[in-house]
């Protein structure tokens, strides 16, 4: 969440607070090695190429085309079937001016000969790998022989391999924080339209792990970032936001209709995980694990920055299913209906999720609408809201409430065959009944299995015990020094730790006496099969 969005939600989610980070251990329970839950996709998936372009050696460590077709005259650019970017690690990569071309020939970007890595970069700037403009593009690392993309060395999660993904997709984006926190995305992509994401990893980026925004001043022309599918990728141990879609500052901003995202996972950010703005008519979002968002909750660039998903909707029909959104300490979820002058109604649909752990309130929903505008939230399961959010702002309390809703948002509003573990759904409606233009129905209040992950890697203690390391808690109250309990679990350089003994000051990476380094995460998120929650998170 960024700073922009306004002082009336700050306030309002200071004297709303409430929920928890809690208990939820996100560990593996049955297992198979990793392949069997999901089927291997026939290869052949983009078809076989018949024309195609290597790019030549880097120079200066890396590649900056800031107008790629002027670059490669000779390169007919409306039909050109696979762009190749050879393996090696570079230090920035930037690809502009990509072509448009026609939905039934897309150009295929790809890796040849081995893995792509970007980064890390010296400080300056604000990316280590920029892409812009085009349409019906694919950036893929898709390991494909017969469509002739990727490479065998480095499949990702190709049937299934979860557990053994981490550094083995065709594109690894790694920042190592190279200029600490809140510089460098991962991947941005601007000024483009209906183009494709898929089998990318992004790792220790400063701000965000993949940045999509056609940016728009006053003035300008309308510029829709339409019909982008983001699937397939893994992004962890982000030092701020995960996905960072959209725009959260003042209007005017630019559609994004018929976004899809799924089959992601984003895992352990120190700001929201999932930040997906400006949402338009047919956006889908599905079948996701956001896990492990806001650990940077105790020293984070600003308040209210300690989500796991933020949802802005501006109109048409939206859809949220499927999704596992696990871990936060403020609301683990924020949603905004935030039209812009000539924006339609808004329908918008959260069904079968499954929503746990936050220090604070865990749902919050924002914004202005008036019927016919509908929100739905049908058949979801929340669990986990132990208040535990005084740390950073000692006068809030636990409200004993699932939601809270801005009188603002005035739409019809339902909650349907939802089921929670405590507290009422929200003032004025303990669990089913009516207030105004929300009407709950079917609501249930009581056990709510915790998910059980196939080989999560992540240690059998609460949630809550995680965060990612820092010395001071710069949100709270004077300052303090973060004093850590024995067991605690932090993240340092996206390495794994665990408290042998209680201390503040002590970098884990210096101090084997205070801290006991741990696996690294395996990160197979997929529902253990025996979960009531097994056609939920990625497949």
């Amino acid at each position: 969440m960024r700073v922009y969005l306004g002082l009336a939600l700050w306030l309002c989610l200071a004297a709303c607070s409430g929920g928890k980070a809690g208990g939820d251990d996100g560990s593996t329970s049955s297992s198979d090695d990793g392949g069997t839950m999901a089927s291997c996709e026939s290869f052949g998936h983009f078809g076989t190429p018949t024309t195609m372009f290597t790019l030549p050696a880097a120079k200066n460590g890396g590649y900056a085309y800031t107008d790629i077709q002027a670059s490669f005259p000779s390169v007919d650019w409306t039909t050109l079937d696979r762009l190749y970017i050879p393996a090696g690690k570079y230090k920035y990569m930037t690809l502009g001016n990509l072509p448009k071309r026609d939905a039934a020939r897309p150009l295929i970007i790809t890796n040849l000969g081995g893995q792509v890595q970007v980064g890390p970069n010296d400080p300056g700037g604000n990316y280590i790998w920029s892409i812009t403009g085009g349409s019906n593009w694919i950036l893929t690392g898709r390991y494909d022989p017969d469509s002739k993309t990727g490479d065998a060395s480095v499949p990702g999660h190709r049937c299934g391999a979860y557990a053994n993904s981490r550094g083995k997709y065709g594109f690894l984006s790694d920042d190592a924080f190279a200029t600490g926190m809140y510089l460098h995305m991962g991947v941005s992509v601007t000024n483009a339209t209906s183009f494709e994401l898929e089998y990318l990893e992004v790792t220790r980026s400063g701000f965000a792990g993949i940045r999509l925004l056609n940016s728009r001043a006053a003035g300008d022309a309308a510029n829709t970032m339409a019909n982008v599918r983001v699937h397939d990728n893994y992004i962890h141990d982000i030092a701020s936001e995960g996905f960072y879609f959209g725009w959260t500052g003042a209007p005017p901003s630019n559609l994004l209709p018929g976004l899809q995202v799924y089959n992601n996972r984003i895992v352990r950010t120190g700001s929201e995980g999932l930040q997906v703005q400006d949402l338009g008519d047919g956006s889908h979002v599905h079948h996701n694990v956001v896990a492990y968002g806001g650990l940077h909750w105790l020293d984070n660039f600003g308040n209210y920055q300690d989500g796991c998903a933020q949802v802005l909707t501006r109109e048409g029909t939206i859809e949220l299913d499927h999704n596992v959104i696990l871990g936060a300490a403020g609301a683990l979820l924020s949603f905004f209906s935030s039209p812009e002058p000539g924006d339609g109604d808004r329908h918008v649909t959260f069904h079968d999720n499954y929503f746990a752990d936050t220090r604070n309130l865990l749902g919050y929903l924002n914004g202005t609408a008036t019927t016919p505008s509908t929100f739905a939230f049908n058949h979801n399961f929340f669990r986990g809201m132990d208040f535990a959010y005084q740390t950073v702002n000692p006068s809030s309390t636990d409200p004993g409430v699932v939601f809270g809703i801005n009188p603002g948002v005035m739409g019809a509003i339902t909650f349907d065959g939802n089921t929670w573990d405590k507290n009422k759904l929200l003032s004025g409606i303990d669990i089913n009944g009516t207030k105004g233009t929300i009407t709950a129905t079917n609501n249930t209040v009581g056990t709510v299995a915790p998910v059980a992950f196939v080989a999560s890697g992540y240690p059998n203690v609460a949630t809550a015990k995680l965060s990612i390391w820092g010395a001071t808690a710069t949100l709270a109250p004077g300052k303090p020094p973060i004093n850590y309990a024995v067991g605690d679990l932090v993240m340092y350089n996206a390495e794994m730790y665990r408290a042998k003994t209680a201390s503040t000051n002590l970098v884990p990476r210096d101090h084997a006496d205070a801290w006991e380094k741990l696996p690294l995460p395996t990160d197979d998120l997929r529902v253990d099969p025996s979960s009531p929650y097994a056609a939920y998170g990625v497949y």
